[in-house]
């Protein structure tokens, strides 16, 4: 029997199941407990890195993620991506973001990372189209 839970436990903090619909429920649950509820998430890749998008409005904001290692929330320039990660910093993941960036179609970038995201930070300090990159903690 599947269990149906409202946490990121099922689909972060452990492997979910290669389900679209299983995980984008997962996802949706959590969210909008989260209170979240404005956005509709559907899963796009069902194997790591996991890929979801989430429509608000005419909004697709992305969200991509490694199962206990990291975690990207990508937002349109018109999406209010700092109130979206927020709430998954303190409500769904329960940690902060590591850093956030822009991307050169605008998009607005927050990425968590457990553990050492030094890697990651010099990776993206040697890109030049990544823009306003600031470490977040």
């Amino acid at each position: 029997m599947t269990k149906m839970s409202t946490t990121a436990e099922t689909w972060f903090y452990n492997e979910p199941e290669n389900q679209a619909y299983l995980i984008s429920e997962r996802l949706n649950a959590t969210f909008w407990q989260a209170r979240a509820v404005d956005v509709y998430w559907k899963v796009i890749r069902t194997e790591p890195p996991y890929l979801a998008h989430g429509y608000r409005g005419e909004e697709i904001i992305e969200m991509e993620w490694a199962p206990r290692e990291w975690l990207a929330l990508r937002a349109p320039a018109s999406a209010d991506a700092e109130r979206l990660a927020d709430i998954v910093s303190k409500r769904v993941l329960a940690f902060p973001a590591t850093f956030t960036y822009v991307t050169p179609e605008g998009q607005r970038v927050y990425e968590w990372h457990r553990g050492d995201a030094a890697k990651r930070w010099n990776e993206l300090q040697g890109r030049y189209e990544v823009s306003q990159l600031k470490r977040l903690r």
